[in-house]
C-alpha cells in the first residue's frame, strides 16, 4: 500500500479488503468514512463516562454594582434567562451543570445541592490560597437546582445591599473560577460580570485617548503580562474559557480585560449603561448567543502534510507551542478561525499533487470525546495562471489581516507595513508579467530586487468560516517551480 501523505510503501494490513476486480475502488469503501468522505468523524468515548461541561456564573457584589442598579439587574437578566433554557424542550442546554459565584473584596460560593433544604452559602476572606471548604453542590444540573439558583439570585442584591465601599479583586473570579473547575474535573465557560473599571496594570481612559496610542507603552499596555499566559495554558488544560461582560460607563484600557477571554476562546462584551433599552437587549442576546453557541472543549488540532510541504506558522487566538503543526485551544466554536502557513523549498510532484489532512480532537457539549478529520487533495500546476485563477481574494486578505495582527505587538508598525507592501507588490507583478495580456506602463507595478526568483516563500493556506486556499509563493523560476492550488470550504466546528 502507498501512502497518500509520504510516498512509502507498506505491507497490507490482515483485515484489508482487496478492490474489486478491474476496478481501483475498494469493495469496503461505502462501509468506511475515510474512504468514502474527505470530512468525517469519529467517537472516541462510547461507553466511557462522559465529561459533561459546566457554566460558573460569577457576579460583582461591590458598592458601585449596588449602587448603579447594575446588580440588580443582572440577576433579573440571568433568572429570566435559565428559565428559558430549562424550558427548551429537547436542548442539550438543561443537562448543563450551573454553578453560581459572588465575589467584591471576598469570595462568596453557593452550596446548590437538591438534598439540602435552602442553599448554604460559604464565605472565604482568605483568598491567597485556592483552597475550597467543599466543592459537591457547587456545581449542579439544571434541572435539579433551578429553584435553588433562582432564589439565589433573587436575593443576591437584598443580601449585598449595604455591601462596603471596597474595591473589586479582578482575579478572584478568574482563579477561582479555573479552580473550581478542575476540582470537579470538567471543562466548561465562566461568565463573569464585573462593574468596576479594571485597575490592575491598567490605564484610565477617561480623560480621553489622545496620546494614548502615541505613548511609550503604546505596545506593553496590549501585551499579555506572563502570569496572563501562565493562566491560559492551564485554561487549555483543563478546556475553560472566560467571558467577561464589563458594566462601566469609565473609558478603560489596559490589558488586563482582554487578554485572559482572549487566549482561551472566551469574549469580551462592554456596556455603557446597562439600565437602557438598547444595552439590555444586547446584554440579553451576547449572553444567548455565549452559552448557546455549540462549542467543543479541551480542543487539540494536528495538521499533516505530504512530501514536501511543512506546516511553518499557525496565527490566531491561542497561546503557541514550540510545533506550529499541533494546536491547543481551551475550547472552539464556529467564530473560530485558524490561519495556516505552509513553505516549500522544492518543486512539487504535478502528478502525486499535495494532501493535506487536518484532525481536530475535542470534547463536545455532552461530554463525549470525538475527533473530526478534515482531508484534501489538491493539484498542482506549473503554471502560474492556475495560481491566480483558483485563489480567493477573501482567502489572502483574512490570512494577511491574522498574520499581521499576531505580529503587530512584537515589530514596529512599519515594518509590517513595508514586509506587506513588498509582499502585495511582488504578487502584482507576478500576475503582470505571467498572466496578464497587456503590456506595462509608466507608473505600474514593475518588478523588484527582493521578488527575485529564487528568494524562498511562503504556502499560505486558511483554515475558517469562509474557506481555505493554498498558494505557494514558487521558490523557483516561474518554469520550474510548481504551485498547489485550490480552495474548499470547512464544515462548521
Amino acid at each position: 500500500m502507498s501512502c497518500c501523505l509520504c510516498p512509502c510503501l507498506s505491507v497490507p494490513w490482515q483485515c484489508y479488503q482487496p478492490t474489486a476486480r478491474g476496478r481501483t475502488r475498494r469493495v469496503d469503501a461505502e462501509q468506511r468514512a475515510e474512504l468514502s468522505h474527505g470530512s468525517y468523524e469519529i467517537l472516541e468515548t462510547q461507553g466511557q463516562q462522559r465529561e459533561c461541561p459546566a457554566l460558573l456564573l460569577a457576579v460583582d457584589v461591590s458598592s458601585q454594582a449596588v449602587r448603579g442598579g447594575q446588580l440588580t439587574h443582572i440577576c433579573q437578566q440571568l433568572r429570566s434567562f435559565l428559565d428559558s433554557l430549562q424550558r427548551d424542550s429537547g436542548s442539550d442546554q438543561s443537562q448543563l451543570r450551573v454553578g453560581v459565584v459572588t465575589y467584591h473584596s471576598s469570595l462568596h460560593l453557593y452550596n446548590l445541592n437538591p438534598a439540602l433544604s435552602r442553599p448554604h452559602m460559604l464565605v472565604i476572606t482568605q483568598t491567597e490560597e485556592l483552597e475550597l471548604p467543599v466543592w459537591e453542590g457547587l456545581l449542579v444540573p439544571l434541572r435539579d437546582c433551578r429553584t435553588a439558583i433562582d432564589k439565589v439570585l433573587q436575593q443576591i442584591p437584598s443580601l449585598f445591599s449595604e455591601a462596603e465601599d471596597s474595591p473589586a479583586s479582578q482575579e478572584l473570579p478568574v482563579h477561582y473560577g479555573l479552580h473550581i473547575l478542575k476540582v470537579a474535573g470538567c471543562p466548561g465557560k465562566v461568565l463573569f460580570f464585573h462593574t468596576a473599571p479594571p485597575s490592575d496594570g491598567s490605564l484610565n481612559c477617561s480623560s480621553g485617548s489622545s496620546g494614548f496610542f502615541s505613548s511609550s507603552k503604546e505596545k506593553s499596555l496590549f501585551q499579555p503580562p506572563e502570569h496572563c499566559v501562565a493562566l491560559a495554558q492551564e485554561c487549555v488544560a483543563q478546556g475553560c474559557s472566560f467571558h467577561l461582560f464589563l458594566f462601566s460607563q469609565q473609558a478603560v484600557g489596559g490589558a488586563w480585560p482582554g487578554h485572559t477571554p482572549y487566549l482561551t476562546g472566551g469574549g469580551v462584551y462592554s456596556y455603557g449603561c446597562l439600565q437602557g433599552q438598547v444595552d439590555s437587549e444586547q446584554f440579553h442576546s451576547d449572553l444567548r448567543r455565549c452559552v448557546d453557541t455549540e462549542t467543543g472543549y479541551r480542543v487539540e488540532m494536528q495538521v499533516s502534510v505530504s512530501k514536501g510541504l511543512r506546516v511553518s506558522g499557525c496565527f490566531g487566538a491561542f497561546t503557541p507551542g514550540p510545533d506550529p503543526a499541533h494546536i491547543r485551544l481551551a475550547t472552539i466554536d464556529w467564530h473560530t478561525a485558524l490561519a495556516v502557513q505552509f513553505t516549500h523549498h522544492s518543486p512539487l510532484d504535478e502528478e502525486r499533487g499535495v494532501v493535506i489532512q487536518v484532525a481536530l480532537s475535542y470534547t463536545s457539549s455532552l461530554g463525549e470525546r470525538r475527533t473530526r478529520v478534515h482531508s484534501l487533495s489538491l493539484r498542482c500546476s506549473r503554471h502560474l495562471v492556475d495560481t491566480f485563477r483558483n485563489c480567493q481574494a477573501e482567502t489572502l486578505l483574512t490570512f494577511y489581516c491574522k498574520r499581521v495582527y499576531c505580529a503587530v505587538l512584537t515589530r514596529p508598525l512599519q515594518d509590517l507595513r513595508d514586509e506587506l507592501l513588498t509582499e502585495l507588490t511582488a504578487m502584482l507583478t507576478c500576475y503582470r508579467q505571467h498572466c496578464s495580456t497587456t503590456a506595462l506602463t509608466h507608473g505600474q507595478c514593475e518588478s523588484r530586487p527582493c521578488a527575485a526568483p529564487g528568494c524562498p516563500g511562503p504556502c499560505s493556506g486558511v483554515w475558517g468560516r469562509r474557506g481555505a486556499a493554498v498558494w505557494p509563493w514558487p521558490s523557483q523560476p516561474a518554469s520550474d517551480a510548481v504551485s498547489a492550488v485550490h480552495s474548499w470550504s470547512c464544515p462548521r466546528a
